[in-house]
């Protein structure tokens, strides 16, 4: 007796091993009848039978069962994507029914299959499935990047994200396209850990130049991580030096950090550099206008620096050229506006405390000059801008300082709305 219950009790594993074989086959033999009848139930079965393979000790590791995982998850990918595409009865146009297929269908079959093949090309040292490995791989990435590019269409980008990272995987290191795609995805998807990983990677591959270490900085910024952003504004700085995106970039952060005499070093070299970029003379514009009426932390204005005539002219001067370089330029057409029309506030102010009546007339003439000079430019801002409320205030005000009645009732009109 000992001897038949020894002979049974080894004779267990092989039996048991026979029977996840043979769960094997049949996954394998339900997926090709899938393939060649098209039927659901099929495909529904080997899924059920190359479940059990995967979860069984004995056949897990084997690299066909790994492959045959990755062909049938792959085909529930396939289709439920085609019936989600079936679904999309009333757009006629076949590259917006592919996207919107994309974004309704799950991506954990694709996943599942992209995983079984990561684990095959694990297991097959010899190479035995390379063909099937490399055709599914490639069948996935194509999938991935349609399913990226509708998520990314779409502004979803926490979904699109892992989709670009898959692809990156997929692809390799030396893919830098994805690379800088997972970067950008991560950045606006918020996940701000990622971005700085990826953006770092592009740094150390020498990729996007100046443009990357810009990016990193903006990503350390909205991570409210200052002292990082700096630290890698710098490096960027130095690696270089002649880069405009890192400049610009250094220009607004002295701006936020209320360094405006460093602002405007970095506007000079960025207008050297750029002397038809019309943004670089709006910025340094109103820093000459902030400069020539400082005002406190309140808000409330102080006095008026020593220099204030030449930091006006200064500022005049960039409003100016940045309207040269573009006419239709808003800001620049309302700023240019705005500095004529305080002129004119300004020596209205000074002739009501003049009491000789010839003088106070100068100074009043004076007023009317500047306020004329804004007209056109605050007109013009509007027609640019017909909504902007700042812009109807300063019209209302010079309107009827000039006692343009017409044009003040046209105005109070529009503010009405």
């Amino acid at each position: 007796m000992k001897k038949i219950v020894l002979f049974l009790i080894a004779m267990l594993p092989v039996v048991a091993g026979s029977a996840q074989s043979a769960k094997l086959v049949s996954a394998n033999n339900y997926y090709k009848d899938y393939v060649k009848e098209n039927d659901p139930a099929s495909l529904s079965k080997a899924k059920e039978a190359i479940d059990l393979a995967l979860a069984h000790p004995d056949t897990k590791d084997l690299t066909k069962t790994q492959v045959y995982a990755g062909q049938i998850y792959l085909a529930l990918f396939d289709l439920n994507l085609r019936t989600q595409t079936e679904k999309q009865t009333k757009e006629t146009d076949p590259n917006k029914k592919a996207l919107i297929a994309y974004q309704n269908t799950s991506s954990s079959d694709l996943k599942a299959a992209y995983q079984a093949y990561a684990n095959a090309t694990k297991l097959d040292l010899k190479g035995n499935y390379k063909s099937d490995i490399e055709s599914g791989n490639a069948r996935i990435g194509g999938h991935y990047i349609n399913k990226a590019k509708a998520d990314y269409n779409a502004k979803k980008y926490a979904e699109a994200l892992p989709s670009f990272e898959i692809i990156y995987e997929i692809n390799g290191p030396k893919d830098t396209t994805s690379l800088g795609n997972c970067a950008l995805v991560a950045e606006r998807a918020g996940a701000y850990d990622k971005a700085k990983l990826y953006l770092q990677k592009m740094i150390e591959l020498k990729q996007g130049r100046g443009a990357t270490y810009s990016s990193l900085v903006t990503v350390n910024l909205m991570a409210k991580d200052t002292a990082t952003a700096m630290d890698v504004l710098k490096k960027g700085r130095l690696a270089y030096p002649n880069d405009i995106g890192l400049l610009i970039s250094e220009t607004n952060y002295f701006l936020k950090t209320n360094k405006s005499q460093e602002a405007l070093l970095d506007l000079n070299l960025a207008i050297a550099a750029k002397p038809t970029d019309q943004n670089l003379y709006l910025v340094r514009g109103n820093i000459y206008d902030n400069l020539a009426n400082p005002k406190d932390e309140a808000g409330k204005e102080m006095a008026k620096p020593t220099d204030y005539a030449d930091k006006i002219k200064l500022a005049e001067a960039d409003y100016k050229k940045a309207i040269e370089l573009k006419p239709d330029y808003f800001d620049a057409l309302f700023n240019l506006g705005v500095l004529y029309n305080n002129a004119g506030v300004s020596l209205n102010k000074q002739a009501d405390d003049i009491t000789d009546n010839a003088k106070n007339a100068a100074a009043n003439a004076r007023a009317t000059e500047e306020f004329k000079k804004a007209l056109p430019l605050l007109e013009k801002a509007l027609e640019v801008n017909p909504t902007d409320r700042n812009t109807l205030f300063a019209l209302k005000q010079i309107y009827s300082r000039m006692q343009m009645v017409d044009k003040l009732k046209a105005i109070n009109e529009k503010l009405k709305n």
